[in-house]
């Protein structure tokens, strides 16, 4: 899905995607672990954790498949954003 963005547009999606995860009440926070799959959500704290060492592309799918989760109908969401949303629901109905 990512395989198509440049490392500078993929850093560029990953601050918007932070951006957004910031007004809809979440926190990201970056930092070294042990983590199985490089990411973790803790649902009840509303906070991302994602290891310093996870390949950005991973970092970027793992928000938009958060994101792609949450009820945005009161959120204005980038076009750019959107179309990644979309195609992460897509694929799984």
């Amino acid at each position: 899905m990512l395989e198509k963005y440049s490392q500078k547009k993929l850093i560029s999606l990953k601050v918007e995607l932070e951006a957004l995860l910031d007004k809809i009440g979440y926190t990201v926070v970056y930092g070294k672990g042990d983590f199985k799959e490089g990411t973790c959500l803790i649902e009840s704290e509303r906070k991302i954790v994602i290891n310093d060492y996870t390949g950005l592309d991973m970092q970027v799918d793992f928000m938009v498949d958060v994101i792609s989760r949450l009820d945005l109908s009161n959120v204005f969401v980038l076009p750019v954003l959107r179309d990644l949303i979309d195609e992460k629901t897509t694929l799984f109905d």
